[in-house]
């Protein structure tokens, strides 16, 4: 096994899961412990999203680290880990976009207050929502699971590039029956249900950036004065999620560019450590910034780190309870 090939993507899999694994569990055990009923749609979303990336770790990472380990896996690993892979991609990305229009609504009613309070509760419809979210992405990816199959390795004359290839990347293979399939499916379908959202993502960022803009201005123009706990928390929630934005954009779109643009890339022996660093990136920073969105997470947080404390500081004490977080 090469060192800069199979043994690095196995050293770079294991350091992405031993950062992303344990933050997820603490995200999802903390999510869990503060969903209430006023917090439920933002709660529900980030516990979705620990989720997904806690998937995507222990079974897409785990199964390179045993790919490139020269373990034998057969068509049916190979179906499991590329309909993983693309199904927690597509989600991650979809409840990134929809937690960042979630919270750029409700930073549009701090810095637009509405002139009647809102009666209606859509927290049963978010709920729908993320649940038809979850089928949908089972529902879209099941072809893949037709499609894929392992490749046999074909004895050629160049050594090299049978040294430095990804046994995940050169066996795994997704081959469809006709080129309209492929076209179609393969590529427009599967480009389209990724990159749309990654757009929409940041035109929504653009949005959140103005409204900051304008909540600063109305702050300190003498116009409106800010100030209240909720407010500031949605402010402060909606600084996070641009960092959310930048970082799964960025990933996405330099995986994606690798992987689509560049048809020689795969076989390079580098390819496989970069691409687990830009497809996993996200899982491993995302449960560490989704966990400063709302105080109420911080709290458990600090009283699970700090379990020894006689004094456990209460949500109340630090900042009333958020009617927009």
């Amino acid at each position: 096994m090469d060192l800069s090939g199979g043994t690095l993507e196995i050293v770079v899999s294991a350091v992405v899961i031993s950062i992303s694994v344990p933050g997820n569990i603490l995200l999802i055990y903390c999510t869990r412990r503060c969903i209430d009923e006023q917090l439920r749609t933002s709660f529900t979303l980030i516990f979705s999203l620990a989720w997904t990336n806690l998937i995507y770790n222990l079974v897409v990472n785990i199964l390179k680290i045993v790919y490139a380990s020269n373990v034998e896996l057969d068509s049916a690993v190979c179906k499991v880990l590329m309909f993983t892979a693309v199904f927690t991609t597509s989600l991650a990305i979809w409840f990134t976009l929809y937690i960042a229009l979630l919270f750029c609504s409700k930073l549009c009613r701090v810095v637009h207050p509405p002139v009647e309070a809102a009666c209606k509760n859509y927290q049963k419809f978010h709920m729908v929502l993320v649940f038809t979210l979850w089928v949908a992405g089972v529902a879209v990816c099941c072809p893949v699971l037709l499609y894929t199959r392992r490749i046999e390795k074909l004895n050629t004359e160049n050594e090299t590039y049978q040294q430095f290839s990804s046994l995940i990347y050169t066996e795994c293979k997704t081959e469809y029956r006709n080129d309209l399939i492929e076209i179609l499916y393969g590529k427009i379908f599967l480009g389209a249900i990724n990159l749309l959202p990654l757009l929409i993502m940041l035109l929504t960022g653009f949005r959140i950036v103005y409204l900051l803009w304008e909540h600063r201005k109305a702050t300190y123009g003498g116009i409106w004065i800010g100030g209240d706990a909720s407010e500031l928390e949605v402010v402060r929630a909606c600084k996070i999620i641009l960092l959310l934005i930048f970082v799964i954009t960025s990933f996405c779109v330099s995986y994606f560019s690798l992987v689509y643009c560049l048809k020689n890339f795969k076989s390079c022996y580098f390819a496989p450590p970069v691409l687990t660093v830009l497809s996993s990136g996200y899982s491993s920073v995302s449960p560490y910034l989704l966990m400063l969105i709302n105080y109420k997470v911080i709290v458990r947080m600090r009283c699970f780190c700090c379990k020894d404390e006689k004094k456990l500081v209460t949500v109340s004490a630090i900042a009333p309870v958020s009617p927009y977080a």
